[in-house]
């Protein structure tokens, strides 16, 4: 038995007859206008191939746009696009013929009660790609339309862009290459209320549509799609503690992620070291978990072959998909190391990584080589050969014969979408996942669709992809994907797994969010995953702490989003503190405990609550307001820090982290980066228009220097940015010195330096983003340690992504560039500032000892000591405890004095601890108050 009934597919499956209005063509408007209407729409096209109305039947208001008026179809030939220029009805037929062409495309429109479809039944030859129908509507302003629109593809020869939801166009496209005629769509006009439930009506009338009733219009039918999921690897002998584990974080869903460590990917042959009896001992581990009400989702990597497959070695398969293939230009010995080959390899290479689209792999006969090194000029060859690779037989080969060069991505070969092979990938994963019984299925991947057949054609071959392996399934899954567009809709349960974050988690999970909006109008329940338990591991990653946790936990109940965690291990002190609060919010969030209302200021971005128990014994939600500020020696750099509380006069929580430390700036083990002593040494520049800046050398006397200077001729500060890039060829390994020193002299105005280092694309797409504020005037030392993504968005830059901001990290064995930026310049003015040479410092663990907090004058002290990565979180009675690097309990402090009072408003904080004959230690102070209770 599974969890739950899962919905039966024969209770969505009505009589489609009975969703059928008038097939036949509709009257003519007039004498010339052909009409067609059902109980929702009426459409008109004229005669010289125009839109004429989209009219809402109910009301009888037009959104068609008239100006300028757009054409009901348009051919593509040899490159050119020509319009429609005229529509007329041949018997249950429409013709359209086109502008300066003598093509021809004939329609057959079928009426359905909420919807029309249109599908290609004749077409000139010639045609490389039709748009039909191509209405575009007047946009709907000032909240949601009364009215909408929506296309709906029907089968895989016809594309769609545009997601299924409500939208101001109705277009669809098909290309030669996947067939003119047969290309068929619906198309909707109806009360946006009404659109889910004639999406409904449009899959069940289509014999050419997968259908699933927890996937597109039915999906927010299913609790399944806002279950939340933990990955796991249950064997048989550990599948009890599993069940106990995500059972303790609130969760109902395991999801087993292959690979060779659980099963492999292409043919699903399970690990025999965690599943001795295969598909069987798998299986009586998904029984288990459906005994315990637990689902279970299987986890492949769509298509993608591991290269210890059947049809890899030791005889790899001709379907093996290959992008390139070449003649031998002589025999070869079964021992030679060059493949010598008659075409050109100028547009080969050797650079492979995960999400690289190449291989180092060549097939020839049944023999697979790979090589290390290429002549790209005459006599071509592939050099540095291992032949038999991959487990093949090396052999001769004889001059003429064919090498292909093999695709790969994330590590894995591909089919080739139209060869027996790609069918045996399909046959493999469908049966595997019946087989075992699994409920849900995350094609993982599937984004490397455009491996198959190019960018271009991915939308058909991904799909094409899923929808045979949904016909071969004999239970509906709950589908996700890590790809998406339209033809994956009509199957898909959820939306908005993501990788984890590493750092900045807050802005993160706006982000998240925000990307999440869009699935309502998409009818997609939403997923606020896939999360991670983080410790400490320095400099790039920040460990999650409950305000982080809460952070998450409380959009994801404001959003009513399914969560998901990629690894969870109750060993781990911290892990286990972070999963009760997620069990928490799940067990209130499932439960429907929150009014809309508590719900709504939940949802508000960069709004931090702390879920606390109630006098009466039930949950009630406080704003908290967190305040972090990092301090520099035993004196705290002899600085203070203004804090600004918004909430009534509290005593505080606080939290002291003991941070990274950096050797001194003339340490023998550090590296100079910047030396500052040639103009040609920042060589790459450029900047935003209303920027000019320079970067120039300077010596006095022994030091050499450079002055930045920059002018702002815009009106913005933000934005206004220029950058100076090194390039290190080769690349640099500066993994034992992964900390920055700087001395900058500043001018006091508030501009920003941003010292960026980057690794090769195609190791990481990370960024190590290291801020200086110039609010300071003189010279002033920085280490730059961890990576300041939280600050990325204050500023406006000409780069980004999400992950290389909030995920990927910078492999410091192999650092490419340097790259000075500043930013946030005055407005119609000039910043100069003075920069000593950049150096890269080793990593140096530091101890924080007897620590003070001042705030407004009153001084609470800690008679402790804090090693890098342990921290102390002190309630407001000053009862703290010291936990280490992963959470454990080192001991429990109290605070030595009274705890100071945080007035309303500004406040005065500092820091200071004893000296020691370490590096200066650097510690980050975080302040929390709470404000009134949300009602």
């Amino acid at each position: 038995m599974r969890p739950a009934t899962l919905p039966l597919l024969g209770l969505i499956c009505l009589c489609a007859a009975s969703l059928f209005g008038d097939r036949s063509l509709a009257g003519a408007e007039g004498d010339a206008n052909l009409v067609f209407s059902n109980d929702c729409l009426r459409y008109a096209v004229g005669p010289d191939g125009t839109n004429r109305s989209f009219l809402d039947a109910a009301t009888g208001k037009d959104y068609c746009r008239q100006t300028p008026a757009t054409p009901v179809a348009r051919v593509n030939l040899d490159g050119r696009w020509h319009n429609a220029a005229s529509a007329s009805v041949k018997g249950d037929r429409v013709e359209v013929t086109f502008v300066e062409t003598s093509a021809t495309v004939v329609l057959r429109v079928t009426t359905h009660r909420r919807h029309f479809v249109l599908e290609v039944v004749q077409a000139s030859e010639g045609i490389d790609e039709l748009q039909f129908p191509n209405v575009q509507l007047i946009p709907q302003t000032g909240g949601q339309a009364d009215f909408t629109s929506c296309a709906l593809a029907l089968n895989l020869q016809t594309n769609v862009s545009a997601m299924p939801g409500p939208s101001d166009r109705v277009m669809a496209s098909c290309v030669a290459r996947f067939g003119i005629v047969g290309a068929s769509v619906a198309m909707i006009g109806c009360p946006t209320k009404d659109l889910r439930e004639v999406l409904k009506e449009v899959v069940l009338a289509s014999d050419s549509l997968p259908r699933s009733p927890m996937g597109g219009p039915w999906a927010m039918d299913s609790s399944l799609g806002r279950a939340s999921y933990l990955f796991a690897s249950p064997s048989e002998a550990n599948v009890d503690d599993v069940i106990r584990t995500v059972k303790s974080v609130g969760f109902n869903q395991i999801e087993i992620h292959g690979g060779r460590s659980t099963y492999r990917f292409g043919d699903c042959l399970p690990n025999p070291t965690l599943y001795p009896r295969g598909v069987a001992s798998l299986k009586a581990v998904i029984d288990r978990c459906h005994q315990a009400g637990i689902y279970v989702g299987m986890h492949p990597y769509a298509f993608f072959i591991d290269k210890t497959t059947p049809w890899v070695s030791p005889v790899p398969d001709p379907g093996l998909a290959s992008d390139a293939t070449f003649t031998l230009a002589s025999g070869i010995a079964a021992d030679a190391a060059s493949i010598p080959v008659t075409e050109s390899t100028q547009d080969m290479s050797t650079i492979t990584g995960f999400f690289v689209r190449n291989s180092v792999t060549l097939r020839i006969g049944e023999e697979l080589v790979t090589y290390r090194e290429l002549s790209k000029e005459p006599p071509y060859a592939f050099t540095t050969c291992t032949r038999g690779a991959l487990g093949t037989k090396a052999v001769a080969h004889a001059a003429g014969e064919k090498v292909y060069h093999l695709k790969e991505c994330f590590g894995l070969f591909a089919p080739d979408p139209e060869s027996e092979l790609f069918t045996k990938v399909v046959e493999a994963n469908a049966r595997f996942f019946n087989e075992c019984g699994f409920d849900t299925m995350y094609q993982d991947a599937l984004d490397g669709e455009d491996v198959l057949g190019g960018a271009q054609n991915s939308w058909h071959y991904g799909s094409k992809y899923i929808w045979e392996l949904w016909k071969r399934l004999d239970h509906p899954a709950a589908v996700e994907y890590s790809t998406f567009h339209h033809h994956l809709w009509v199957l898909r349960s959820r939306h908005g797994a993501w990788d984890h974050p590493t750092r900045s988690y807050a802005q993160f999970v706006d982000l998240h969010i925000r990307s999440n909006q869009v699935n309502e109008r998409m009818f997609l329940p939403s997923n606020l995953g896939w999360w991670a338990f983080r410790t400490w591991l320095p400099p790039q990653c920040e460990p999650t702490f409950p305000e982080d946790i809460e952070y998450w936990c409380a959009k994801g109940l404001g959003t009513d989003s399914g969560l998901s965690l990629v690894g969870y291990n109750p060993a781990v002190p911290a892990q286990a503190r972070l999963a009760n609060i997620v069990r928490q919010y799940e067990e209130l969030r499932h439960a429907g405990t929150f009014s809309e209302a508590v719900k709504a200021r939940l949802r508000e971005p960069g709004a931090f609550f702390a879920l606390t128990p109630a006098a009466d014994g039930s949950w009630e939600f406080l704003p908290l307001t967190i305040d972090r500020h990092l301090f520099r020696g035993p004196d705290g750099g002899g600085e203070s820090w203004t804090l600004s509380n918004p909430n009534t006069a509290q005593v505080p929580a606080l939290r002291l982290e003991a941070m990274m430390s950096a050797a001194p700036y003339e340490s023998d083990k550090g590296v100079t980066l910047a030396t500052f002593t040639s103009a040609q040494e920042f060589a790459a520049r450029t900047a935003a228009p209303s920027v000019k800046a320079d970067l120039e050398p300077i010596g006095e006397g022994e030091i050499a220097y450079a002055r930045l200077t920059a002018t702002n001729s815009g009106t913005e500060r933000r934005g206004s940015w220029a950058s100076f890039k090194k390039t290190f060829d080769p690349p640099l390994n500066l993994s034992a010195q992964q900390g920055l020193g700087v001395w900058v002299h500043g001018d006091g105005k508030g501009e920003v330096l941003n010292f960026q280092a980057k690794s090769p694309s195609h190791l990481t797409g990370g960024l190590g983003e290291h801020y200086v504020v110039v609010d300071f005037e003189g010279w002033r030392y920085f280490e730059l340690i961890e990576t300041d993504s939280d600050r990325f968005s204050d500023y406006a830059w000409p780069y980004g992504g999400l992950y290389a901001m909030y995920r990927e990290t910078v492999n410091y064995s192999s650092v490419e560039s340097l790259t000075i930026w500043c930013n946030n310049l005055p407005a119609h003015d000039s910043i100069l500032v003075d920069l000593r040479p950049v150096r890269a410092l080793p990593l140096v663990s530091a101890q924080v000892v007897d620590p003070q907090v001042t705030i407004n004058g009153a001084r609470v002290g800690f008679k402790t000591s804090l090693t890098s990565g342990s921290y102390l979180e002190v309630n407001a009675t000053g009862k703290g405890t010291l936990y280490g690097p992963t959470g454990e309990v080192l001991s429990e402090i109290a605070a030595e004095g009274k705890m100071p009072e945080l007035m309303k408003g500004p406040n005065t904080v500092r820091f200071a601890s004893q000296k020691t004959a370490l590096a200066y230690p650097r510690t980050r102070v975080t302040v929390f108050s709470q404000g009134e209770a949300l009602k």
